[in-house]
Formats: C-alpha cells, structure tokens, sequence
C-alpha cells in the first residue's frame, strides 16, 4: 500500500484555493484525503510540526503546500522541512528544489536559464543580492525590475532610463526586517540616527565606515517585452491545460493581481498551449502554473511556480485541453480542484512507480 502523509501549516490549512474568486482560502484537506483512500492509499494528516522526525521516512510520499504567513519565517521552516526529509528518501511534493522558487524569482530564473528550449528564454534576467549590487546593471532600457519576492504586481516597476532605474531598484530592494510595528518604528528611528551620525562625522581617513543602510532584498532585472496587453494563465495539471486571458492593470503594464480574467478566444488556444506544453517537457511535475505572454509575433514565459500557484484559470473554467496523438482535444466540463489536486498527484506517483 502506498503511504502518503499530507502536511497542512500552523493554522490547519492547506493553501490554496480561490473559493469566491477574491479570497484566497484553505483546499478541502479531507475529501483529498477520501480522494486517496478510496484509491488504496495509506493516507495520514499532519501539521509540519507535528511529524514525529524519529522516523525514517524514506520512500514515503508527502503532499504539502507552503505558507503565506508575513515575512515568509514560516515558509524558510518549511523549507528547512522539506529539505531535511527529502535527504532522508522522502518524496517530496514538490521537491525542495521546486518549494524554493516560489516566491523567489531569483531562483526561479536560475531554474529557467538551466531551460534546454530556447523559446522559454526569451526574457533575459540579471540577479542581484541588493540594489547597490544592481547599480551595476548596464544591459539598456526600457527595464523590468522585481523585488526577489514580489507577487500580485507588488515590487514590480518599469525603468525608462537611468534615473528611474536608481529610483525603483532602491525602492524595490530596500526593506526593514522587523517582527511588529514597534520593531519597525525603532529599526526605522536607529537607522534615521546612524545616518545623522555618519553625515556628521563623516569617517576619518584610513577608517572604515560600516553601512548604516537598511537591509536590501535580491532583486531580478530583466528586458521590458512591448506590445503585451495582458497574458495567458496556464495552469498544468496531470496532463489537463486550463488557461484563461489576464488583461492589465488600467495604465499599466502589469497583468500580476489585476483580476480581470477572460475565456481565451479558440482561434488563440492553439499557440498557447503549444508554447504552454513547452515548459511541462522541462519540468518534471504534475501541477505547474505559468503566466505566458504574446506580442503579437512571440510567445514569452514570463513566470512560472509549481506551488501555490494561484488556482482562479481552473476555477473558473467551463473546459480544459488534453494533447493526444499530437493534436489538442477540448473536454466541457467544470473541474473540483480538490479532485484535479489528487488526480494529478496519483497519475505523477504511479508514473514514479512504474519508473522504479
């Protein structure tokens, strides 16, 4: 009997779904758990937390999903999890590698640039430790700049020159670590002192002065694709496409937390899921979520996650696409996300299977 061990965060959850399309909520971790049952498998939920670590869990299969909690503290100890139970021979799903691009976008375009299909890289990426490493950057403008980090849009700018480029990779990059709002206002007041100090007393010569800035986030930097209105939001489930139209933000041009989804006209569908496909051949796994823009000449990948990835194209969605026999079959019907979750993972277990 297959053992399979799903894991659910501090607070009992099991992120994420999009119940009423605007909140995000926790998937339905029992009718998951009947879902692997009533398919023979031995199936146990636990909190991180909870899992007894004198175990030896090899080959034992883990479903789990990460956290959004603020500061991200908790996903980094989910993270530490994840890592230390895959060493042990657990099947992790996702695997530590995939868990650590998501909201990571420094590593998630390491994952890309390691791509074989050159069609996936048509946005070139420089990554940067903090925003004075990135006062190096001198690959022309327009540019994208990304917060490490960033999600819905937040920490996301677009640099027409020079002096825009200084003005947003420092706004991007710098942040306080702090634990509340008394830690920020005291972090934020020590910084405002230090820096009165070092403008007072400038350092002496043949002294070294410590920076008294705050702490930077990695950032990303890219090229600025033109002529893209929205993009396409492709989500990968055990073999089904599900894909919907993201139009921008009003004046923007970020698509990332506008909201505003559309069905993907027919005579479009062809191109996207064939560019869409592209990336499922470069990433092993049953759940991939991609946002794919097109110019009106080329397809671009713009991000892609394979945890948490946003779940409103599958919602949402009256229909999906299955490739078979080299052509694209449509199938009418709405899908159960909890249902498309497990199905996917028992397709991607059995093929593991069969492999062995």
């Amino acid at each position: 009997m297959k053992q399979i061990i799903i894991l659910t965060d501090e607070l009992d959850a099991f992120l994420v779904s999009k119940a009423d399309f605007r909140n995000f909520t926790s998937m339905d971790v029992l009718k998951i758990s009947k879902w692997f049952r009533e398919r023979d498998y031995d199936v146990r939920v636990c909190k991180f937390s909870e899992l007894d670590l004198s175990v030896n869990y090899q080959d034992f299969y883990f479903l789990y999903q990460t956290s959004e909690a603020p500061g991200a503290f908790y996903k980094r100890y989910v993270e530490d999890l994840v890592y230390f139970l895959e060493k042990q021979g657990a099947v992790m799903m996702p695997c530590h590698e995939y868990l650590k691009a998501h909201h990571n976008k420094v590593f998630m375009e390491f994952m890309r640039m390691r791509f074989d299909d050159d069609a996936l890289k048509t946005i070139k990426s420089t990554c940067y430790g903090s925003w004075v490493d990135a006062l190096t950057y001198d690959k022309g403008f327009p540019a994208v700049i990304k917060h490490a980090s960033s999600s819905a849009g937040a920490g996301v700018y677009l640099a027409h020159n020079r002096k825009e480029y200084k003005k947003y990779i420092e706004k991007a990059g710098r942040t306080i670590i702090a634990s509340g709002l008394r830690d920020l206002v005291i972090t934020s007041f020590k910084n405002l002192v230090k820096k009165t100090i070092k403008f007072l007393y400038p350092s002496r010569k043949g002294y070294v002065q410590l920076d008294t800035s705050p702490v930077s986030s990695a950032l990303v930097v890219q090229n600025f694709i033109p002529g893209l209105s929205g993009d396409y939001k492709v989500l990968y489930f055990g073999g089904r496409f599900y894909c919907m139209y993201r139009k921008n933000r009003r004046n923007d041009f970020r698509a990332s937390g506008s909201g505003m989804f559309f069905q993907v006209p027919d005579n479009e569908l062809e191109g996207v899921l064939d560019f869409a496909r592209k990336l499922t051949l470069e990433i092993d796994f049953p759940i991939i979520g991609m946002d794919i823009g097109f110019d009106g000449k080329s397809y671009h990948l713009i991000e892609f996650q394979m945890i948490d990835i946003g779940t409103s194209a599958l919602q949402r969605s009256k229909f999906w696409h299955e490739y078979q026999s080299g052509k694209w079959v449509k199938f009418e019907g709405n899908s159960c996300l909890e249902e498309e979750f497990s199905r996917s993972f028992d397709f991607f277990i059995n093929r593991l299977q069969n492999k062995a």
